[in-house]
């Protein structure tokens, strides 16, 4: 992993208190973000955690695990071609940070606990 990569790991976490660790091994790569849960209150206390696994012979394919400590379930998706690690991360940041927006909009909405 670059050093510019572990930066921008750093500066999410700060940003966006998404807690993210990234693991590079030879054969496959792994991003374990734990998102913040939004209160309609404006606060948060609970962290979601999610997985999503690929590697350098995946053809861009990504395993997503939406709450591994819970439940086995996963979903296959193509985010199309990743050369490297460091590509995988950026894919996966920006994946990650629109499921936050996607889910505080829903809160704003007045969707409560009953949303999916």
């Amino acid at each position: 992993m670059r050093e510019t990569t572990q930066e921008l790991l750093k500066k999410f976490e700060r940003d966006y208190e998404v807690y993210v660790d990234a693991t590079d091994a030879l054969t496959y790569w792994i991003i374990h973000a734990r998102i913040p849960k939004s209160h309609p209150e404006g606060l948060h206390h609970l962290h979601q955690g999610k997985k999503y696994v690929s590697g350098p012979n995946q053809d861009g394919n990504v395993l997503i695990l939406p709450d591994p400590r819970i439940s086995d379930a996963y979903l296959v998706e193509s985010w199309g071609p990743m050369e490297t690690f460091d590509d995988f991360v950026k894919k996966a940041l920006a994946r990650i940070l629109s499921e936050k927006d996607e889910a505080d909009n829903r809160q704003e909405a007045g969707c409560g606990t009953s949303c999916d």
